[in-house]
Order: C-alpha cells, then sequence, then structure tokens
C-alpha cells in the first residue's frame, strides 16, 4: 500500500509540474507574431442540421478583417434550414457545398472535411465546427499570425473558449488535454500517443494537407481528431496547442442532456480502441483521481489544483473549479455509459449510428 501511495503522489507531482509548464508556455504563445507574409486561409465547416449555429459563426467571419479569406460550409444532408442559411449569406466570401450520401467506410464528419478540402483555395485550412464563433474583428487574423510563427514541421490545434451546458462535465476533457499532455516541448513531443487535435478548431497548410491526406487515413474514425494528431505525429508534422481562448468561442450544447449525450458518442473511443482497453484506462483514471484522494489525503489539495488550473487556462467560471469532484466522479459515470453503448452498437448521433 505505501507503494501505491508513492506512485500516486509522484503520478501528481507530475501532472501538476505538466499543466505548470504548460500554463507558462500558453502564455507565451499568446503573443506570438511573425514577420513572414500573412497566410491567405480557407475556413472548412462541416455541417448537419446546424441552423441554430451557422447565422452566429457566418455573422462572426462577416467581420473578420482578413484580407484574404474564405468560409466554405459542406451541408451533411440537413433536414433544417442548413442549406437556406448558407444560401442567404451576402458575402461572396462565404459558399456552400450540398453533400450526398455518405460513403461506405466514411463517419459523417470525417467526409465533410474531406469534400471541403477539395474546393479549398487558399494557403492554409482551418477545420472549424458550425458551433463556434469568432469573438472580434481580428480573430482570424490573429490565429493566421500565430500560425506564421509556429516552429517547422508543426501544425496548429487550437484550445478555444467553451461556452454552453455540462461544463461540469465538458470542462474534464480541457482539464485532462492540459494536465496529462506536455505541450510545453512544442515540436519535440516524443510520442504520438502524446499528440492529437482538437477537432473544434485546427490549421494545417493546404500542401501538407494534400500530402497527408488525413482525413482519408481516418475515414472511418469517430474519434477523427485524435487519430489525425497522432497521424501527423508519426508523419513528422508535430502538433502544437495554440491558446485561441480570446479569439474562438464554441457554444457546444444547449443543454446537459445534449452535452451528455455529445460525449457519450466518442468518451469510449478516447480511453480505448476495444471494451477492454476502455475499462483498463478508466481503472488507471479511478485510481489516480479518485482512490489517490482516499489513501492519501493530502491528495485532495492536487485534485483542486488541478482543475482550478486547468479551468483557469480555458477560462472557465471559478463556480465550475468549485465542483471538480463533481466533475471527476461524473466522468467516470460518462466513461461507464459510453463503453457500454459502444458494446452494444447503439450509439447515436444527429440520426446515424456511430459504428
Amino acid at each position: 500500500m505505501d507503494i501505491l501511495v508513492w506512485i500516486l503522489l509522484g503520478l501528481h507531482g507530475v501532472m501538476l509540474t505538466n499543466i505548470l509548464l504548460n500554463l507558462a508556455t500558453f502564455s507565451l504563445r499568446r503573443r506570438a507574431r511573425s514577420n513572414r507574409a500573412l497566410p491567405s486561409v480557407s475556413v472548412l465547416v462541416p455541417a448537419r442540421d446546424e441552423e441554430n449555429n451557422l447565422p452566429r459563426l457566418l455573422q462572426s467571419f462577416k467581420r473578420q478583417d482578413h484580407p484574404d479569406a474564405e468560409l466554405i460550409v459542406y451541408d451533411d444532408q440537413s433536414t433544417d434550414r442548413t442549406w437556406e442559411i448558407i444560401q442567404e449569406m451576402s458575402d461572396d466570401r462565404i459558399r456552400g457545398i450540398r453533400g450526398g450520401e455518405l460513403p461506405d467506410g466514411w463517419v459523417g464528419k470525417t467526409n465533410g472535411c474531406y469534400q471541403l478540402s477539395k474546393h479549398a483555395k487558399a494557403d492554409v485550412m482551418l477545420f472549424i465546427d458550425a458551433d463556434t464563433e469568432f469573438q472580434h474583428p481580428a480573430a482570424l487574423r490573429h490565429m493566421c499570425e500565430r500560425f506564421a510563427a509556429r516552429p517547422e514541421s508543426t501544425m496548429l490545434t487550437g484550445m478555444t473558449l467553451l461556452q454552453g451546458q455540462g461544463r461540469v462535465v465538458v470542462t474534464m476533457v480541457g482539464a485532462l488535454i492540459v494536465g496529462c499532455i506536455p505541450w510545453w516541448l512544442g515540436r519535440y513531443v516524443p510520442a504520438s500517443v502524446m499528440s492529437g487535435v482538437n477537432g473544434q478548431c485546427w490549421m494545417i497548410t493546404s500542401d501538407e494537407y494534400r500530402t497527408l491526406q488525413p482525413h482519408q487515413h481516418v475515414r472511418g474514425e469517430v474519434l477523427e481528431d485524435v487519430r489525425i494528431g497522432r497521424y501527423l505525429h508519426k508523419k513528422g508534422l508535430t502538433p502544437i496547442l495554440d491558446d485561441v481562448t480570446d479569439d474562438l468561442t464554441v457554444h457546444m450544447y444547449p443543454s446537459f442532456g445534449e452535452a451528455w449525450r455529445g460525449f457519450r458518442k466518442n468518451t469510449a473511443d478516447i480511453l480505448g480502441a476495444s471494451t477492454i482497453a476502455s475499462i483498463a484506462v478508466l481503472i488507471g483514471y479511478v485510481m489516480v483521481f479518485l482512490v489517490a484522494p482516499v489513501l492519501a489525503p493530502i491528495l485532495i489539495i492536487s485534485l483542486f489544483a488541478l482543475k482550478i488550473i486547468a479551468d483557469r487556462i480555458t477560462r472557465q467560471p471559478f463556480s465550475i473549479s468549485l465542483l471538480a469532484p463533481v466533475s471527476y466522479v461524473m466522468t467516470v459515470f460518462l466513461a461507464l455509459d459510453s463503453i457500454w453503448n459502444r458494446s452494444r452498437g447503439q450509439i447515436e448521433w444527429k440520426g446515424r449510428i456511430i459504428p
């Protein structure tokens, strides 16, 4: 038991050190600028039944001061007014693609992003979700300036400002991302398992995208963003996490129930590719975040510190941080729900069964 306690103490020490180093790194990157020419950018948005979100995003794009930007929306067989909303935009920088039947072996989002890439004309592709919003007129330009300033052999993924319901669960994703991954190592992250991209926001040069074809590589994956990050890392293009909380907001879910269902579709895949692997990783999570403070009560301080720092990085209200114990416990129930439904082939999202 003493050995287990020391192991848990060591793990918490590593996570606290890592998150503090990430905090310092994000602060530096937020101010990064480059003397290189501002790249042109194609903003690519897959959309399925997004009539409630698209107007906000499109209006925010219309206000952008980037001198050479376009936004393309892929309407993935929407049953609402998504297509009409795209057509109503009086801005020649905005256009839409009306999608057809989903090809065999593809997941809706990966297919949508792949189809969008075929129509992109700019130097850089920025993939964002339909529920995002540019916060101010210079947001897209600032993101492109930081992209131009990135180290060689890297691409950028964005840590966005999360809004919406269910944040007591949703913010745990951010906490684990900034607490467990050594983003401060930059392009020197040693293993692809430590990489990933945030599917809500990531940027890559068009030449590198067309050479590596990441969406084709992960065409049938629900957890396409993590898989893409690992694939790009293996190909020598390391993802770097950029703090875009000043520039891009994500309005994720209008209710707690939708947040739960949204994360249920991929939590099992985050944990592992099989049921056994997912359960094994979940047991590790329970040991580190739930059993540890029972065996060593001082680690209660560590658990709160990790969540508080993560929430400050991702700019969440302090009230969410105070609910940290609830977040840690609810994540376990969400994971079990996701594992159970995946094992029965019953995970559904936007009218489609997730394979």
